[in-house]
């Protein structure tokens, strides 16, 4: 319960307690803490469908947009969440389950502190590629509540890249991962990596398969797929159009207090070489 629920039913329990000791009914005290109440669970009601349209739990569409900032020059998103839309232009089987950005050999970054939670060559129908998936605690996004664990996925990459990786090795914000390549390696696919979040209640639960093309994928039935975007404007929130800043990542910010994740692909200060 949100802590200024619980100072509303203190304040409702305190003038009741005073009625029975006092043998004194305050009425319009207690009608007047009521609705208070109720004001209040309204609002956290709001707040709640409010964040969870932001999220778009299940590959919903959330209508979050990027936004960059003007002083960097910043690889862009070609293929939003929910999308129907591919990078090339043409429509998709099913909507888009993440988002997919960057050009060919632009680096890719760690979103946020966390460790390596598998490396591994999967195959979703293009072709062999390297695939990284990182866990972070809601710690290491400076969120003090919601879930335990969050998943970052990055797909279409170069398994050389990658394969120095370590499982449960340590990654700091802004650490390259990999760079981006290309479905499969397939020069037919255009340049892009595709970058998945989920929320994860319990990390345990992550069992990991074999597909129709003899590689691994993993599933979580305690985890559920979110809109990058989300977590990506956690820090400075999306406006009334649902546009979601995006935040470069500093070499020499402080990031002790910045809440949830940095853009995961290089942007470069305008006017530098």
């Amino acid at each position: 319960m949100p802590k200024k629920w619980f100072a509303a039913a203190a304040a409702l329990t305190a003038m009741s307690g005073a009625s029975a000791r006092d043998g004194y009914a305050c009425e319009p005290c207690l009608k007047n803490a009521t609705i208070e109440t109720r004001h209040m669970q309204v609002a956290s009601a709001e707040e709640f469908f409010v964040e969870a349209s932001l999220k778009g739990y299940d590959i919903a569409s959330t209508g979050l947009q990027p936004s960059y900032p003007r002083d960097y020059a910043c690889p862009p998103l070609t293929s939003l969440y929910g999308s129907w839309i591919d990078v090339d232009g043409t429509r998709r089987k099913e909507r888009h389950s993440g988002v997919d950005g960057g050009r060919l050999g632009d680096p890719i970054l760690a979103p946020a502190p966390g460790r390596v939670r598998r490396v591994w060559v999967a195959d979703w129908g293009e072709g062999r590629e390297g695939a990284v998936l990182l866990i972070h605690t809601r710690e290491d996004l400076n969120l003090t509540d919601g879930p335990k664990f969050y998943y970052s996925e990055f797909d279409h990459l170069r398994y050389s890249d990658v394969s120095n990786l370590k499982d449960g090795q340590q990654i700091a914000r802004g650490e390259p991962i990999a760079r981006v390549f290309r479905p499969g390696g397939r020069s037919i696919y255009l340049p892009e990596v595709h970058f998945e979040v989920y929320e994860v209640d319990d990390d345990k639960a992550l069992v990991w398969r074999v597909n129709a093309h003899g590689t691994e994928f993993f599933t979580n039935p305690k985890s559920r797929l979110i809109d990058p975007l989300y977590l990506l404007s956690l820090e400075v929130r999306p406006n009334a159009r649902r546009e979601a800043p995006i935040q470069p990542f500093e070499t020499k910010r402080d990031y002790s207090g910045f809440k949830g994740f940095t853009y995961f692909l290089e942007c470069r200060q305008r006017g530098n070489p």
